[in-house]
């Protein structure tokens, strides 16, 4: 009889939601396997709600050692197959038939998403057939779809990490310009509201910033939004999965081990700056390369609505 299939997803929601394309891969691989998740405490609401997942089992990184052996010992010789996103040793505790490799050799400009797949291409099947989805409940649908968002421009430029921030007042250029034209929804965390301050009043603006769980999120997106604008965060990656043409707006970071993967999307960076990309985390430079053209962004997202036929 066939054992079930062990993911140990990353600890963060957006190296989760860059993993979702290895996901859909495995389910298609093997249609009838029920999948176990390792997830976070922050992962696991939206990991229980997706529709590839069968059963999902919380670990704590700053569980002593102790726990954490004894957690691997009781799940080994359960599973066949151990897919390790974290490169960590409990695949050789678990002693599976078939298990990701431990050794992995990465260039440095592979997109995390190739690289995810890449542990999984001798398992066979070089391409998704299937795409997930997730549980949402009716009332919840319900909610949103008597929102009338249909069309909108999603919004996404803020960042736990400030030096990847769309600066205030460029992007309260851009949606002054854009929300008597398109539906305009602000999403985000509850703690991010500070960030964009009084946009979040402008008329035609939804506010839904520290309003939605990350499965709502993805339900609007899916259903809702035409183009994405967001910076590199996990509501860009999240748009992207679904295809959602995205402008991404790429600061510190370099695009091409992140850059949205939806078919229609845009990269739009300070090129020209000589520290670009720096991949730090101080900046002496008063965080210029974020300071992209609101016209340049007003632009394309017109130019994408155009070429859509809107």
């Amino acid at each position: 009889m066939n054992k079930g299939i062990l993911i140990n997803f990353p600890t963060n929601i957006g190296d989760v939601i860059l993993s979702l394309p290895l996901l859909d891969r495995i389910r298609s691989l093997y249609p009838d396997r029920p999948i176990t998740a390792i997830v976070s405490s922050r992962t696991r609401e939206f990991l229980e709600a997706h529709t590839f997942i069968d059963e999902v089992i919380v670990f704590d990184k700053h569980w002593p050692g102790k726990t954490k052996l004894q957690f691997a010992f009781r799940l080994r010789n359960k599973f066949d197959i151990v897919v390790d996103l974290k490169n960590s040793l409990l695949p050789f505790v678990i002693a599976p038939r078939w298990r990701t490799r431990f050794i992995r050799f990465f260039k440095p400009t592979q997109h995390i998403t190739h690289r995810y797949l890449s542990l999984i291409s001798k398992l066979g099947l070089p391409a998704a057939t299937v795409r997930g989805d997730v549980r949402i409940a009716a009332e919840k649908k319900a909610r949103w779809d008597g929102l009338n968002l249909s069309g909108a421009v999603g919004v996404g430029c803020s960042s736990q990490f400030y030096l990847k921030q769309y600066p205030y007042e460029n992007l309260k250029q851009v949606i002054e310009r854009l929300h008597g034209q398109y539906p305009v929804v602000i999403l985000g965390e509850e703690k991010e509201r500070g960030f964009y301050r009084d946009i979040l009043g402008l008329p035609g603006v939804r506010d839904l910033v520290g309003k939605t769980t990350l499965t709502d999120v993805f339900y609007i997106l899916k259903n809702f939004c035409r183009v994405m604008v967001a910076v590199d965060s996990s509501l860009m990656h999240m748009a992207g999965y679904l295809n959602v043409p995205v402008i991404g707006l790429f600061g510190p970071t370099a695009p091409g081990r992140s850059y949205p993967l939806s078919e229609k999307s845009v990269i739009l960076q300070n090129t020209h700056i000589m520290c670009v990309p720096c991949d730090g985390t101080l900046c002496e430079h008063e965080n210029i390369c974020m300071n992209i053209d609101p016209e340049t962004v007003i632009g394309t997202v017109r130019g994408i609505i155009d070429a859509e036929g809107a």
